[in-house]
C-alpha cells in the first residue's frame, strides 16, 4: 500500500467531527450504511454491492492498486465474496461526522460461517480495517465515495 494513501486515511480520520448535528448521527447514517452492506453481502453477488457506491468512488484496494470503474468495483468484491463460504459482514469499530455531507467510518470485515448440525457460528475477521467515506447523494441517500482497504501490520 501506498503510504500516501494510507496518510489519506488516517487524516480522515483523524479529522474533528464538524457540523453533522451530534456524533449519534454519524453514528445512525454509518449503522443504516453498514445494514445496507450486510444485506447485499448476504445476497452474496457484487451486484447488490453496486448500487452503494457513489458514480464516481473510487476503491483502493489491499494490494495497492486502484479501482475507479463499476467493472473493477464489482470483480474485486465478487471475488471477496467467491472466496469464502459463509457470509462477510462488515462492523463498525469507528465514526467520525466529518460535516453535513460526510461521514467516515472504520469498519471490519469478516467471514461467518455456521458449524454443521448446530446454532454455533464463527466469525473470523480479515487482516485489516475497511475505511469509508460516506457522502450524502443529492436524493438524500449515503454511498461511498472512497474506500481503503490497511492491512494491520504483522507483529
Amino acid at each position: 500500500m501506498k503510504k500516501r494513501d494510507l496518510s489519506l486515511a488516517v487524516l480522515l480520520l483523524a479529522a474533528p467531527a464538524l457540523t453533522l448535528a451530534g456524533a449519534d448521527d454519524a453514528r445512525r447514517v454509518a449503522e443504516a450504511n453498514i445494514a445496507l452492506w450486510n444485506s447485499a453481502f448476504a445476497k452474496g453477488k457484487a451486484d447488490d454491492v453496486l448500487p452503494l457506491y457513489a458514480a464516481n468512488a473510487m476503491l483502493l484496494r489491499p494490494d495497492g492498486s486502484v479501482s475507479k470503474s463499476p467493472e473493477q468495483i464489482r470483480a474485486f468484491w465478487q471475488a471477496m465474496i467467491d472466496q469464502n463460504n459463509g457470509v462477510l459482514t462488515i462492523g463498525i469499530q469507528d465514526v467520525k461526522g466529518e460535516n453535513a455531507d460526510t461521514v467516515i467510518t472504520r469498519t471490519i470485515l469478516s467471514d461467518v460461517k455456521r458449524l454443521q448440525n448446530t446454532r454455533h457460528v464463527m466469525k473470523y475477521n480479515y487482516d485489516g480495517v475497511l475505511y469509508s467515506v460516506l457522502k450524502r447523494q443529492s436524493d438524500g441517500s449515503w454511498k461511498a465515495q472512497v474506500q481503503q482497504w490497511s492491512y494491520k501490520s504483522k507483529s
